[in-house]
């Protein structure tokens, strides 16, 4: 086995492939010998696999720092980014029939806070995160707890 030239391959489901494009930056993290990989998509495939529905990449990664052909690895492709997004956990977002939503505090008169419904338009999520396009401006008090049994203008207060 020829390990002096190694890559990282994946198969990734064809509702992406508008959003994948050879040269696009990748992170390739090996957890068996806890290396961690820069690099960009090289190769991917003119084809849209029958079995997976999914299409070929492939990124190379540098040899001689431990790993071995064939070894798991997980690979992070970077397919979106935004300069400044407002980003919460995806469990804090809500849906009615009006829509998605979240709650924030707003503080009343007499040191006394409420519950502010605040509908939201959500954009991408990733992992437990998601970023909000609209309703938020940044800087609210987002209810982190205790939100499922809010209702608008429910007396709160914060616990530190």
């Amino acid at each position: 086995v020829n390990n002096s030239s190694l890559k990282a391959v994946t198969d990734i489901p064809e509702n992406y492939l508008s959003r994948v494009r050879k040269g696009m930056t990748v992170q390739v993290k090996v957890p068996d010998i806890n290396q961690t990989y820069n690099s960009s998509i090289s190769l991917i495939s003119e084809t849209v696999s029958q079995l997976s529905r999914g299409f070929y990449a492939e990124c190379k990664i540098p040899s001689g720092n431990g790993a071995k052909p064939g070894q798991a690895a997980i690979m992070k492709i970077k397919d979106y980014s935004v300069a400044s997004a407002i980003v919460i956990p995806v469990n804090m977002v809500q849906t009615d029939e009006g829509g998605k939503y979240v709650y924030v505090m707003i503080s009343g008169g007499n040191g006394k806070s409420v519950a502010h419904k605040v509908p939201v338009v959500i954009g991408e999520v990733y992992g437990n995160s998601v970023e909000i396009k609209g309703g938020l401006k940044g800087g609210e008090q987002l209810i982190t707890e205790g939100y499922q049994s809010l209702y608008e203008g429910q007396l709160i207060s914060a616990v530190k």
